[in-house]
């Protein structure tokens, strides 16, 4: 994986990638930290991710189309610019009152991502071979998830000791210091190339190249089933936060072995299932979602603190396994010509599916506390799991090969 960071072009993304990775921790924590000053509900933290994912996955439809025809380049650093200074205002968001603008706040930052993430995964797909991606995917949600594990336990630190809004001014440091990264990367404008049609030409051809492609569709079906499981981390700060009554960094000690879990997916993702065929990763996306909701059901199922890191441990690995090996199995069915497309849809699809399975989290728990949500998460799950491979047993010819 390492040889990557060889190629220029890689070396600056993965670098400008992992600045912004270190903030968005900070933040995040510092955000979870402000809804309970100002609120502490349940809905609160479901209201929060919502106002988060929504303007996420309503932007996303209309990013790729757009996407096509700008530099990846400027749109990044742009959007980092815009996001600097907008995390910074959460600093000075100190009453009840003012609950509206951190949502607010949460909308704009969140609207701007809608544009990063594609405009990086089609970056990655520009910078490296098709046979090194799985391997670049590997090593970017690896670093992801160490420096989850290094930066929630950081941050949780001085938390604990002084505030959490100094959190929100280093991140707006971190989305500066990654647009100076990306000025040094030449222009991206991606294997789609430029195109003379339309907006709304593009964006209805992007949505019907989904639909007729099969093998997509069922990616996005699992990766969207996987989500769902996925909204049980806002369950986990109410959990944590309010039925147990524990202090904001005990949450923070929390994302270490979530991060752990991401470290461990990407070193076997890289290492040992690269030269395994399509049907056997099908089978794998499967049995990961099986293993997230059993591992769900224990995370509140079990008291003692070890024994919850244990259960998000082996719920993190699974799911990033998931995500890694989606996203890989993406970038390479896809046409070049509606990459962007494509990736912005997928990101509409998951994080929709995200939203609402936070929005229905965050209800359930206020009504039937953590046990009962999290025990139809695992009913979920392993039913999710069991007709994925339930259909894979009646489709014996992959689809891996639709027409592009």
């Amino acid at each position: 994986m390492l040889e990557l960071l060889k190629q220029q072009v890689f070396r600056r993304l993965y670098a400008a990638h992992v600045i912004h990775i270190v903030g968005n921790e900070f933040t995040f924590i510092a955000v979870v930290g402000l809804l309970n000053d100002l609120s502490g509900s349940g809905l609160s933290f479901a209201a929060g991710t919502i106002f988060r994912l929504v303007p996420y996955v309503v932007t996303s439809i209309l990013a790729g189309p757009l996407l096509e025809n700008w530099d990846k380049r400027k749109v990044m650093m742009i959007v980092n610019l815009l996001r600097a200074v907008l995390v910074s205002l959460f600093f000075w968001v100190t009453d009840a009152s003012m609950l509206w603008i951190a949502f607010l706040l949460l909308i704009l930052t969140n609207i701007c991502a809608a544009f990063f993430t594609p405009s990086m995964q089609v970056a990655v797909v520009s910078a490296v071979a098709a046979k090194q991606r799985l391997a670049a995917n590997s090593l970017l949600q690896s670093t992801t998830s160490f420096l989850i594990i290094v930066c929630q336990g950081i941050a949780s630190f001085l938390v604990y000791y002084f505030s959490y809004r100094y959190n929100f001014l280093f991140d707006a440091c971190c989305y500066l210091l990654s647009l100076l990264i990306l000025m040094g990367l030449p222009r991206l404008v991606g294997q789609e190339g430029q195109s003379a049609a339309g907006f709304m030409q593009r964006f209805r051809e992007g949505f019907r190249y989904v639909a007729v492609h099969h093998s997509l569709k069922r990616l996005f079906y699992i990766q969207m089933a996987e989500r769902i499981i996925g909204a049980s981390y806002v369950l986990l700060m109410f959990y944590v936060l309010q039925e147990r009554g524990e202090d904001l960094f005990v949450f923070g000690l929390l994302d270490i072995p979530l991060g752990l879990g991401g470290v461990i997916a990407g070193i076997v993702a890289s290492k040992w299932t690269s030269g395994l065929a399509d049907r056997k990763i099908d089978r794998m996306l499967g049995w990961s979602i099986i293993t997230s909701g059993i591992s769900v059901w224990l995370l509140f199922h079990t008291a003692p603190l070890f024994g919850m890191m244990a259960a998000a441990l082996f719920n993190s690995f699974a799911s990033f396994s998931n995500q890694i090996q989606a996203v890989t199995r993406v970038q390479k069915l896809a046409d070049p010509a509606y990459l962007s497309r494509v990736f912005s849809i997928r990101e509409m699809l998951t994080q929709g599916t995200y939203s609402f399975g936070c929005l229905l989290i965050g209800f359930g728990a206020e009504k039937w506390g953590s046990s009962g949500v999290s025990t139809m998460l695992a009913v979920w799950g392993i039913g999710a799991g069991a007709v994925w491979l339930w259909s894979l047993a009646i489709k014996p010819d992959s689809q891996a090969g639709d027409a592009k």
